[in-house]
């Protein structure tokens, strides 16, 4: 069998704008069965542009970012599985920063290249200067 393209999550995602499609595709049938503008060709022409442009639009949008949705989560998913040194040792920042021997005392301590110290300050007010 093939693989599905979208699954259900990245679906879930997408319905953010499959909402507004459904929407822009009422008001098309809509617009085709009453007619209002039915003696101007031009007008008719112009309404219907206004709603069919952004609906293809919105729908090659919808498509691709589906896509790049899938292709996000099959590469993170990828990662996950050929990455074991983060699966043993949980989170990699922590870990080498614990591993670096950094705690909160050693912390304050340390500058940042600029010689700026890297915690911030607390704000002075007027009713603490008094």
């Amino acid at each position: 069998m093939s693989e599905r393209t979208f699954d259900r999550e990245t679906l879930l995602d997408l319905t953010v704008n499959v909402i507004p499609l459904g929407i822009i595709l009422f008001f098309v049938v809509l617009f085709l069965v009453v007619r209002p503008w039915e003696q101007n060709l031009f007008l008719t022409a112009v309404s219907m542009a206004l709603l069919v442009v952004p609906f293809v639009a919105l729908a090659l949008l919808t498509y691709f970012s589906g896509r790049a949705i899938a292709g996000a989560e099959q590469a993170d998913a990828e990662a996950v599985t050929t990455d074991s040194s983060t699966a043993d040792s949980g989170s990699t920042g922590a870990t080498a920063d614990l591993a670096d021997g950094v705690t909160a005392e050693t912390a304050d301590d340390e500058t940042t290249t600029d010689g700026d110290d890297d915690d911030l300050e607390p704000a002075v007010t007027e009713a603490d200067s008094e």
